[in-house]
């Protein structure tokens, strides 16, 4: 993995859309075949963009569900002192009338 992925990204969609700018202005392809092509980069980009999001970002967050440590232990909510564990698992509500 390198050290700067998004100068990486942004260098191969420039070139691509520069690819792509350029067979349009010599006339190899339409410009509106020239759109279509920067259009589906685009959603491509955003696409990857999206699920690279979700995947780096998803191991750094505790779940609700079923938490759990890295090793599998479950998290559960620590006891203060004078909670009965009735009470504990109540929550805020607790006391409330």
């Amino acid at each position: 993995m390198s050290r700067y992925p998004l100068r990486i990204a942004g260098s191969i969609v420039g070139a691509l859309t520069a690819i792509v700018s350029g067979l349009v202005g010599s006339g190899l392809i339409t410009t509106d075949q020239g759109n279509a092509t920067t259009g589906v980069i685009t959603g491509l980009v955003t696409l990857l963009a999206a699920f690279g999001v979700v995947i780096s970002t998803e191991r750094k967050v505790t779940p609700l569900v079923d938490p759990r440590t890295r090793q599998g232990a479950p998290l559960v909510p620590a006891e203060t002192a004078g909670d009965t564990p009735y009470r504990a698992a109540e929550g805020w509500e607790t006391g409330r009338g």
